[in-house]
């Protein structure tokens, strides 16, 4: 019999971050009133079930390999610190870029839209970094991206893994967000949009060098604008454009050079 390892994977993934939420950061937030500090701990928790569902559950998932060789298998390819400064800068420059449109837009210094709150700074790029960048990604692009692999082309893979990847958030989407009214429908559009992009603009990374570590300052270059980001419902469509501007130009030069690479063969 062939089991969808994948299939099981998703859902579980889904039910503990639903749980962790509700149960956990739920109760820490509304119950306890946990300060600042604590929330991001939770957070952080949360940000890494795909990661500890993976290896905590991994017979039920990938029974015919071990963590160790699947681990080795994703940080394989070449460290290059010109591809892991590309990979950071990429979603950090788009989300710069978004801000100072929405800058030029309202009249508005950059600065104005950042906010370092209570938390060092310090202390806050170490919780964000060690978040979602560090706690998803060996479930994600490392075992979802493998499994989707194995089933579709570069580009449907991508789209669907992005898609999963999106909607896992979306409890995060009502309880966690400012925008609860009209603003929410463009916040979700966004979500989608960009989480999906991102995760395209990821495998074209992983495609050349099968490397985890550029997918995690792909992500940390996403993120870490967002812990200090203090910018209503129009920077969220900006971005959005912008990603629908960028997604579709990187996958037609992936697609050249994989044609070009292909011609050479």
């Amino acid at each position: 019999m062939q089991y969808n390892y994948l299939k099981k994977y998703i859902i579980s993934s889904y039910i503990l971050i639903w749980a962790l939420i509700i149960f956990v950061a739920g109760p820490a937030s509304l119950i306890f009133h946990a300060p600042p500090v604590i929330m991001w701990v939770v957070r952080n928790l949360c940000a890494w079930s795909p990661t500890l569902l993976l290896l905590t559950c991994w017979k039920y998932f990938r029974p015919d390999e071990t963590r160790i060789c699947f681990i080795k298998r994703c940080f394989s390819g070449k460290v290059s610190l010109l591809y892991m400064l590309l990979s950071f800068g990429l979603t950090f420059v788009i989300s710069i870029l978004a801000l100072f449109i929405l800058s030029l837009i309202e009249g508005r210094q950059m600065m104005s839209y950042i906010n370092f709150g209570t938390t060092a700074l310090p202390l806050s790029i170490f919780l964000s970094f060690t978040s979602g960048p560090t706690g998803e990604e060996l479930g994600w692009r490392g075992f979802m991206r493998e499994e989707f692999n194995k089933k579709y082309a570069f580009l449907k893979s991508s789209v669907y893994q992005g898609l999963v990847w999106c909607f896992w958030h979306a409890l995060l989407w009502v309880v966690d967000s400012d925008f609860t009214d009209l603003r929410a429908i463009p916040y979700v559009i966004s979500n989608i949009v960009v989480i999906t992009s991102i995760t395209v603009l990821m495998n074209i990374f992983l495609e050349r060098r099968n490397n985890l570590i550029y997918a995690v300052l792909l992500h940390f270059g996403f993120n870490i604008i967002y812990v200090f980001l203090d910018a209503d419902i129009l920077f969220f469509v900006i971005l959005t454009i912008l990603y629908m501007v960028i997604t579709p130009i990187a996958v037609f030069i992936r697609n050249k050079t994989v044609k070009k690479t292909v011609g050479l063969i």
